[in-house]
């Protein structure tokens, strides 16, 4: 995914995203991606630590007149200025953490919408990584493991960046290489990017 960009008025928002992405353990990656799809299971506990929830997905590359969206940036409105183009919550099928429900993403690379698939709860996070790991170990998906539950959709997209950064895009590497100022903040009079 590049660059992601986080803006938040919130500073728990900010704290939330960034403990979720410090604390996302990937257990096993995919041993052969296909082309234009992630395939994971992402599982953590609940906030009270009682259950833990595991849901299985796949991201899926969109695609605009064959030709792949790239670069990610993530925000608050209050903050930006401006809406994004489609909320966090509605990427994660509204199953978000209450903190996060605020941020919109504003550019996204590649967009993936995610799909999941099936979504179980069981026992406390030791007990469920220990069943995932030995009910999905021999299959071709990410093995992801996030600090809460409601915020699985984050550590989804921590393993993205991680796959874009392993298997980067030729054209995209390029672009990038040569940007002499890859910064960009949304803090601009009139809500013009800079």
């Amino acid at each position: 995914m590049g660059k992601v960009s986080i803006h938040a008025a919130k500073d728990l928002a900010r704290r939330k995203v960034h403990e979720t992405i410090e604390k996302t353990i990937i257990h096993k990656r995919q041993a052969e991606l296909a082309l234009g799809q992630w395939d994971f299971v992402v599982f953590g506990p609940s906030r009270d630590k009682k259950e833990t929830v595991l849901r299985v997905g796949v991201a899926e590359q969109a695609v605009i007149q064959n030709a792949s969206l790239y670069i990610a940036a993530l925000g608050d409105p209050a903050t930006v200025g401006r809406p994004g183009m489609i909320s966090l919550s509605e990427l994660a099928g509204g199953d978000l953490a209450e903190e996060l429900a605020d941020l919109e993403i504003y550019h996204v690379s590649p967009l993936r919408p995610i799909t999941i698939t099936e979504k179980r709860k069981g026992p406390e996070l030791s007990r469920m990584r220990d069943l995932s790991l030995e009910e999905f170990s021999d299959a071709n998906v990410a093995i992801i493991e996030t600090p809460d539950q409601e915020a699985w959709s984050l550590s989804v997209l921590k393993y993205l960046h991680q796959c874009d950064e392993t298997l980067a895009d030729p054209v995209i590497s390029e672009i990038r290489n040569r940007m002499t100022d890859t910064s960009i903040t949304f803090n601009q009079p009139g809500g013009c990017l800079q």
